[in-house]
């Protein structure tokens, strides 16, 4: 029974984590503890063993705790979808003669139904008051478990029953897709698809940590992405829509995985072969199965790319499943023929609700096993053996189809527009492909009804009787159905107006709005085609996802919608994709003032806490001694200068974190980043080992013997490594900057405590300034982290706090806190990549600087990388902070006079007309340097409205002390050249030289 089996595991692994989403975790005794106390309270109410509970809710906790209690109790769960038409969801409750309701409170569900309603609210309970267990224990494997209702060829949807055995036989089953403890599945899918009890269940019940993501993650690709790296996803099932339109824009999405499974539809090959060849995970897998067997029924492992192939097989029967192709006459088919597939095993569901026939006609004796009590399934689907015995899909015996994930009766939504008075015949077809496959229908009117008025009212009609993935985007009117020669209605030709090409006279009418022409012109440029009607569909003139973004944000900029309006609205595309609808959707979405989606404010406290304690203190190292030294980040600007003056002082050797596929790759590499910033390669030879592994990665993706020695080897730890991205949200940057940190502690306290070098950011102080703190001491510490509202320094901060708070707990660190590192002393090569150069290159350009103290704290990176080494060959990791600044910092004021020196035109102008120069900049070339930085010179970048221009170009950043590092560096004899004529002369020389500063135009006026 599901129920022992996650008693069993809360009881296993109570404190490991169970349950993940934006607002907070539980782990599993945590989790346990809310499904008894529910489970009580259902009984509580009245549910009894073997009663159908509907359960009303979204994919949330209270989803997944609603779900475990209602077994808990001894019942049957029956989920519905909260977005579902009013009138569907009735039939289905009263079919399902369903007694109990739970919902979310304010949730509205035909008052005239005689149910018991039941609030999540009165589910909940705290801990004190939680009540005993009460399920009985009369239930058995083949009792009912649930109910899911999928489509019905008749129009009316169609329940089937499923129970514990089916879910138990892949819960429990030995297979690549079942995650177990360590593992992180990201759940994809609605609640009422059966995969989400593969998602529940599977996760739960063995162990493993269930994450559950905001909606609007699943369909933008970048998000999707960050989201799999922050929380360090490691299983995954997506549809295979989704599967298409993510691999496609960016197949390396996956790579992190240790199993993938793709199924709910036919898997491209083209789709498949672009991750495996750029990104694949671990373990690919094509996974089948109708809800009428248990979830999961086949499933084929993908090992290479099948470009060339016509399909993707969908393998071999998974652990206790029987599979038979059975040819028309019932018998069995031979390899390499055509039949219908035929499941068994113990995934077999008990049958379809209130409906004997179909049951007995799809759920049949199993004619074919040595089992008398043994029954098969009679998918439907067309397959084919193959003489390794895996099985290739062919298509639908009947007019079922999948779309998006989904599963659907064309004749149900026929019969559902059918039954509108207006109405004499119908036809539906699908359009478009992968994440954009729709329906679109085409009705026979009565002659006394306008086409455009007929197609309104039926839009609404569909609406009210059917889910939204099963309502027709486009309905076209025509005024008879054809006939084939035997009188029967002929579908192919009546479906013929939906693929009508552009421009036809017969197709649907011209814009009329302002919003439609709008929309229209856009259209025409991103589909490149002449016109566009209102009916027109987005995805049947042609349209792909990568497309629709295109579409999506030039309608923002013709909106004048914030930036963040784009992903809503290439869903709004998806939902709407005629033109005319999309036209309103997207006026609604600007009106409204929904276009700014204000992600969650990470808890940056929270995310600076250690997942463990420091396992004991220790006597601090021997200073001096090099030892083996392991770096992160060695590829980096500071990397290779930092491992080349590793190995000049002395090191013994230098294990460097790479990724790579291999220690060959990251050795070549790491000695190309060395000769493009100038250094000699050659000192690597026999002292360098490269270790590939990824920063973001648990335990950096070493086995545990690689991991074991790598701890073992590391006399100090120099942590570098640092994903650099001045856009991109906190989110997106912590599972390399935060995450590496952890890992790092991780590896310093593994068997010894390793002194750890912590390499920070200067940024990590914005903040202080506007409030009237003037400097910024070393020996202070950070506070108001409400004041960075910036992803990376963000990250910075809460890594930097990780390694404080690792100090405070005995573990030898020291931390660097680098400025602005420029190009080197002595040649002036630069890493362009960065937001000073680009500004640089952008006055060069422009002709125009803003006319603003911008400090230039510039600190060569050789002196940056001297300074660092000095302190750590020279001084005791006792937790100290060293500020890498330059002790007299010059202003923007120079660099205008310099390039003017060098006969660039340049005049100084107010900020805001600079920023605006910059825009029109990048607006001409989207490839321009600035491009990345834009949004940090022209936006807030705190949550008190300040931004760049203020805590940057105004001097409210603070100055900083530089106590430690020059007392350190003065032993030595260390100095920094000052920010002067000279080298500024030295750095633009060598950028105009390499071709990155574009030619002056003559001598100033």
């Amino acid at each position: 029974m599901l129920p022992d089996l996650f008693a069993r595991q809360a009881r296993q692994s109570p404190d490991s984590e169970a349950l993940v989403w934006s607002g907070g975790r539980w782990t599993f005794r945590e989790l346990r503890d809310r499904v008894v106390h529910a489970a009580a309270r259902l009984r509580a109410r009245g549910v009894s063993d073997g009663d159908i509970v509907a359960v009303l809710l979204d994919c949330s906790p209270q989803s997944v705790v609603t779900t475990l209690a209602v077994l808990e109790a001894g019942a049957v769960h029956l989920p519905l979808d909260p977005r579902g038409p009013g009138k569907r969801l009735t039939a289905m409750i009263r079919d399902a003669a369903a007694r109990f309701l739970v919902t979310l409170p304010g949730n509205a569900v035909d008052s005239s139904l005689p149910l018991v309603r039941i609030t999540t609210r009165e589910l909940e309970g705290e801990p004190a008051q939680r009540l005993a267990p009460s399920r009985t224990a009369g239930r058995v494997a083949t009792d009912a478990a649930y109910l899911i209702y999928t489509s019905g060829s008749t129009g009316v949807p169609k329940g089937v029953l499923g129970h514990h055995r089916g879910l138990v036989r892949f819960v429990t089953a030995d297979h690549p897709a079942v995650p177990g403890p360590g593992d992180r599945l990201l759940a994809t899918t609605n609640p009422t698809f059966d995969v989400s009890y593969y998602e529940i269940f599977c996760t739960l019940l063995n162990g493993a940590c269930l994450i559950l993501p905001e909606p609007e993650v699943l369909l933008d690709t970048e998000a999707l992405g960050q989201c799999l790296r922050h929380h360090r996803i490691t299983t995954l099932w997506l549809a295979a829509g989704l599967f298409h339109v993510h691999a496609r824009s960016a197949p390396r999405s996956f790579s992190g995985l240790r199993c993938l499974m793709v199924g709910g539809d036919t898997v491209s090959p083209g789709a498949v072969g672009a991750v495996l060849a750029h990104g694949a995970p671990a373990i690919l897998v094509n996974g089948y199965g109708p809800t009428e067997n248990g979830v999961i029924t086949t499933s084929y492992t993908v090992r290479e790319s099948p470009d060339h192939a016509d399909r993707v097989p969908i393998g071999e029967p998974v652990p206790a499943t029987t599979v038979h192709v059975v040819r028309p006459d019932g018998s069995l088919a031979e390899a390499g023929e055509e039949g219908e597939l035929w499941v068994g095993g113990d995934g077999v569901a008990i049958g379809y609700l209130n409906d004997p026939e179909r049951t007995a006609e799809r759920f049949v004796p199993d004619r074919f096993g040595n089992d008398p009590r043994g029954r098969l399934y009679r998918t439907g689907d067309i397959v084919r053996r193959r003489a390794d015995g895996t099985l290739e899909f062919l298509g639908r015996r009947d007019r079922q189809i999948k779309l998006r994930g989904f599963r659907v009766e064309l004749g149900e939504v026929e019969s559902v527009l059918s039954t509108h008075p207006g109405v004499r015949g119908s036809a539906v077809g699908v359009l478009g492909e992968g994440q954009g496959e729709h329906l679109g229908a085409v009705v026979a009117g009565a002659p006394d009804i306008e086409a455009a008025d007929l197609a309104a009212r039926l839009h609404d009609h569909v609406r009210d009787r059917l889910p939204a993935h099963m309502a027709p985007s486009r309905i076209v009117c025509v005024p008879d159905l054809p006939l084939t020669a035997s009188g029967k209605v002929d579908h192919a030709r009546l479906l013929d107006p939906l693929t009508r090409p552009e421009g036809d006279p017969h197709g649907s009418g011209p814009s009329q709005t302002t919003d439609e022409r709008a929309v229209e012109r856009i259209w025409c440029e991103v589909l490149g085609v002449d016109a566009v009607g209102r009916e027109d569909d987005f995805f049947a003139l042609g349209g792909s996802s990568l497309t629709a973004t295109h579409a999506a944000a030039a309608t923002r900029r013709h909106f004048r919608m914030d930036p963040g309006a784009s992903s809503a609205l290439v869903r709004e595309l998806l939902d709407t994709p005629t033109l005319g609808a999309f036209a309103v959707r997207a006026r609604r979405l600007a009106a409204q003032g929904r276009a700014r989606v204000s992600p969650a404010k990470p808890d940056l406290h929270a995310e600076a806490r250690l997942r463990r304690a420091i396992p004991c203190a220790g006597p601090l190292p021997e200073v001096g001694r090099l030892g083996r030294a392991f770096v992160t980040g060695g590829t980096g600007f500071l990397g290779v200068h930092l491992i080349d003056r590793l190995l000049r002082d002395g090191a013994e050797r230098v294990h460097c974190l790479i990724r790579a596929r291999d220690e060959a790759q990251g050795a070549s590499r790491l000695a190309a980043r060395m000769r493009r910033y100038g250094l000699d390669p050659r000192r690597l030879r026999d002292r360098v080992a490269v270790v590939p592994g990824d920063l973001s990665a648990e335990r950096f993706g070493l086995a545990g013997t690689a991991w074991e020695r790598l701890a073992q080897e590391s006399d100090l730890i120099v942590h570098c490594g640092a994903q650099v991205n001045l856009a991109y949200p906190y989110e997106a940057l912590a599972p390399v900057n935060v995450g590496g940190t952890r890992t790092v502690v991780e590896l310093a306290t593994a068997h010894r405590l390793v002194p750890v070098h912590h390499i920070s950011s200067a940024g990590v102080l914005t903040g202080p300034g506007p409030t009237g703190a003037r400097h910024a001491r070393e020996h202070t510490p950070l506070d108001r982290p409400n004041r960075l509202a910036v992803g990376y320094t963000e990250t910075k901060r809460v890594a930097e706090q990780l390694v404080v708070e690792a100090a405070r707990q005995g573990l030898p660190t020291s931390l660097y806190r680098p400025g602005e590192i420029t190009g080197t002393s002595d040649r002036g090569v630069w890493n362009t990549d960065t937001l000073m150069c680009a500004l640089f290159h952008t006055i060069a350009q422009t002709g125009v600087a803003p006319d603003v103290p911008l400090p230039l704290d510039f600190v060569p990176v050789d002196c940056t990388a001297d300074a660092i080494t000095r302190v750590i060959t020279h001084e005791k990791p006792d937790g100290r902070v060293h500020h890498i600044s330059h002790p007299e910092v010059a202003h923007l004021s120079l660099l205008v006079e310099r390039l003017r020196a060098m006969s660039y035109r340049v005049r100084t102008v107010g900020y805001r007309e600079w920023t605006a120069a910059v825009v029109r900049a990048v607006d001409t070339d989207p490839r321009h340097p600035m491009t990345p930085y834009l949004p940090l010179l022209v936006e807030p970048t705190t949550s008190f409205g300040i931004g760049v221009e203020q805590t940057h170009f105004t001097n409210m950043f603070p100055a900083l002390s530089r106590d430690n590092t020059d007392s350190a560096s003065a032993e030595a004899g260390l100095t920094c050249p000052p920010v002067d004529a000279r080298l500024i002369d030295l750095y633009l020389g060598r950028l105009r030289d390499s071709g990155y500063l574009p030619p002056p135009d003559g001598p100033t006026a």
